[in-house]
C-alpha cells in the first residue's frame, strides 16, 4: 500500500515543482542584453551597418529595433544621434538615412528596445564616398536641355529659308509681268503691219 502511495505522490510533486519555477521563456534563452556588430569598416556610400544580435546565444534580434547611432572623428567633431532603419533584405541588419562625412570614425550603437543594447567600432569612410538618395524623386524625369547651337543653327535655316521664298516671290512676279509686256508689244508690231498693208 505504501508503495502504490508514493507512486501516486510523485507525479504530482513533479507538476507542483513545474508550475512553481514555470516554463522557460525564449527571452531567456537569448539574454536580456543585444550586441550590435559593424559589418562595414568602409562604407563606399557613409552609411554604417550595423547587425544585431543576442548576448547569450548569439541569434539575430527579429524583433523591431528602437536605437540610435552616433559618431566621433579623430578630431573631435560627433554627429548624431540617427535613427537606425532596417536594411532592406538584410536580416537584422541596420542603417541610419543619414551618411558619415569622409575621415576616420568611431562609431556607437545604442537601443532601448526590444531590450537594452550595446555596440562601437571604427570606420574609415573613404574620400570618393559618396551619399547616395535613399528616396526616388516623383515625377517624371526632366527633359534634358537644348543644345543652344543646334537651336540657333535650325532657326537661321529657317530665316534663310523664309528669306529665300520671300525673296524668290518678286523675281518670278517680274519676270512675269516683262513676259506678258514682250507679248503685248510683239502683237501690236504684228497689228500694225497688218493695217499697213
Amino acid at each position: 500500500m505504501r508503495h502504490r502511495r508514493s507512486s501516486r505522490l510523485t507525479p504530482v510533486a513533479a507538476l507542483a515543482v513545474l508550475l512553481a519555477v514555470g516554463p522557460v521563456s525564449p527571452a531567456a534563452a537569448h539574454g536580456d542584453t543585444i550586441d550590435f556588430g559593424i559589418v562595414t569598416t568602409q562604407p563606399d556610400d557613409g552609411r554604417v551597418r550595423t547587425v544585431a544580435k543576442w548576448e547569450n546565444d548569439k541569434d539575430p534580434v527579429t524583433e523591431s529595433i528602437a536605437g540610435t547611432l552616433s559618431a566621433v572623428d579623430v578630431n573631435g567633431r560627433s554627429l548624431g544621434p540617427w535613427k537606425l532603419i532596417p536594411v532592406s533584405g538584410a536580416k537584422a541588419t541596420y542603417t541610419t538615412r543619414q551618411a558619415l562625412p569622409p575621415g576616420r570614425w568611431k562609431v556607437t550603437v545604442d537601443c532601448g528596445f526590444p531590450d537594452l543594447g550595446h555596440g562601437e567600432g571604427t570606420v574609415d569612410v573613404p574620400a570618393a564616398a559618396r551619399a547616395k538618395p535613399t528616396d526616388t524623386p516623383a515625377g517624371a524625369p526632366a527633359e534634358p536641355p537644348k543644345d543652344r547651337t543646334t537651336t540657333k543653327t535650325s532657326a537661321q535655316s529657317a530665316d534663310s529659308h523664309r528669306s529665300a521664298t520671300s525673296s524668290s516671290a518678286p523675281v518670278w512676279v517680274g519676270a512675269a509681268a516683262a513676259t506678258a509686256l514682250i507679248g503685248g508689244a510683239a502683237f501690236l508690231v504684228a497689228r500694225r503691219r497688218r493695217a499697213g498693208r
